[in-house]
């Protein structure tokens, strides 16, 4: 009874904030008559695709709708008498099932066309649009090449049983990463108005008033540390707001139970005055979710903690900021998605398909495990050259698996260097003993520029300002910007960068 009451209140809850974020778009929505242009679209009991099927409609049928989804997802209907919530894409105001809109001509793939399939079942069908004849099916862990990929970027044009077919892109993983798209489609702005904000992973408070004078309006700690109170007061005290990377416990956390235990410790941050919070970190590898050999990593698992989460916090005040876990950026899994770990690529497609979009307000991305500059794309000194030691690769990989439908927040953005302090010894990062405090700070600067000029980036977090441990397990003094004499070789570059 107990989980039934409990699933009431968060549906209830889920509703009151559709109906609100939907206010103002009330009036453009209400009474819009919308026709099905899918063969078969699923009726939802709230707006995910985790959330119970109430009801199907079918292609031709017209339905009204009342309200829409902030993020434009999904529309709100009336279902026999009940809210259902279809997707915004199939139910289209003035479509037409017998004359689909004409599909978007394929362009080539470039590079590597080796697709696998990542959702349970996807349709092959003879044209790239929901209305193309169904040929055949392929199934999760399916491989397939890839010849071409619509400009729109939402098909893959196949050869299946020797004729040329189409499957949905965004049900597949593209040789570890998003498939790449020869012809740029059309921009789509992402959730929300803001603009380009700086900030800084903190160790003391002693650095507030210099974080100001570049131009950083955030700070970041994490829930582990000590007295969260007294740096939320200092923080404050500065003018900057409060961003915690909240993790809890880890051996729980693919237990749905433990979601919603998470998500109210989460609102007691909220009480005490933060303003932003990432939900987790990088649950894309077991030590961080399960802990190491437990084997629970699972994108949609993942997808339930953050919509608990979403709830529980926008409930105590929508206006905090939500920030979705940043992925470790890595190819050590080979492309895949498995219980035991999952490159970040795959694992932030699956998340997208489970509709996580709708229960953040930005995506998170770190970016702090390289030895080349942001401008730099390919050519980095190491075997397996990987999106994940470059700028443009880590964000476009994070931007692209929610097709702009959410910005980028870097939660952790910064470069090593020993220098002024001594040669590094910790054996996993003695690819940073070659960077210099010059590089350092120009590097950041052009991060920062690079990240505003986007338009895909909201927020960008240095890791770090003065932590101070610098031993065989982890330098974090070599990536702070104010350095152990006390310099900071970095903030005029910063500050240029932020017009102070």
């Amino acid at each position: 009874m107990r989980t039934i009451k409990n699933r009431r209140v968060i549906l209830a809850l889920v509703a009151t904030l559709i109906i609100s974020g939907a206010q103002s778009a009330r009036a453009q929505f209400q009474g819009v008559e919308l026709v099905v242009v899918s063969p078969r679209l699923n009726v939802r009991s709230a707006p995910s695709t985790g959330d119970s099927i109430i009801g199907q409609l079918t292609c031709g049928q017209k339905v009204i709708a009342d309200a829409k989804t902030i993020d434009g997802a999904w529309y709100r209907i009336n279902f026999n008498g009940r809210a259902g919530f279809v997707f915004a894409q199939f139910a289209v105001p003035g479509g037409s099932c017998a004359t689909p809109g004409a599909a978007p001509a394929a362009v080539p793939t470039a590079g590597n066309g080796n697709v696998t399939v990542i959702s349970e079942f996807l349709n092959v069908r003879s044209a790239p649009s929901l209305s193309g004849q169904i040929i055949g099916r392929l199934k999760r862990g399916d491989k397939v090449q890839a010849t071409a990929r619509t400009a729109d970027g939402k098909w893959l044009q196949i050869n299946y049983n020797n004729q040329t077919a189409y499957i949905f892109a965004s049900y597949t993983s593209f040789g570890g990463t998003a498939a790449p798209v020869a012809s740029a489609p059309a921009p789509v702005t992402p959730r929300g108005n803001w603009t380009f904000e700086l900030g800084g992973h903190m160790g003391s408070t002693n650095v507030f008033p210099q974080m100001r004078d570049i131009g950083m309006t955030w700070v970041k700690f994490q829930t582990q540390d000590t007295d969260i109170p007294g740096r939320i007061a200092a923080a404050k005290a500065n003018g900057l707001k409060v961003l915690v990377g909240a993790v809890g416990d880890r051996a729980r956390a693919a237990d749905p139970n433990y979601h919603r235990e998470f998500a109210a410790y989460l609102a007691t941050l909220v009480q005490q005055g933060v303003d932003g919070i990432e939900v987790w970190n990088e649950p894309n590898l077991d030590r961080e979710y399960g802990g190491p050999g437990n084997g629970q990593v699972n994108p949609e698992n993942y997808a339930n903690m953050l919509r608990e989460a979403y709830l529980a916090i926008k409930a105590a005040n929508p206006n905090v900021l939500v920030i979705g876990a940043a992925m470790a950026p890595t190819g050590y899994f080979g492309g895949n998605c498995t219980n035991a770990g999952c490159d970040d690529a795959p694992f932030l497609q699956r998340l997208a398909a489970a509709g996580a979009a709708q229960w953040m307000d930005c995506i998170g991305a770190h970016h702090n495990g390289t030895m080349v500059g942001p401008d730099q794309t390919s050519g980095a000194p190491v075997a397996n050259d990987h999106h994940q030691w470059y700028f443009w690769g880590t964000l476009n990989v994070t931007y692209n698996a929610f097709g702009g439908q959410v910005p980028v927040c870097w939660t952790e953005l910064g470069y090593l260097t020993p220098e002024g302090i001594g040669p590094i010894v910790a054996p996993n990062f003695q690819w940073g003993n070659n960077i210099t405090l010059a590089q350092q700070a120009q590097w950041l600067a052009r991060a920062a520029q690079l990240s505003r000029e986007s338009g895909k980036v909201r927020l960008m977090i240095i890791w770090n300002m003065d932590r101070r441990q610098y031993d065989a397990e982890d330098p974090q003094a070599g990536y702070s910007i104010f350095r152990p004499d006390g310099s900071c070789p970095a903030c005029a570059a910063l500050r240029a960068v932020m017009g102070r």
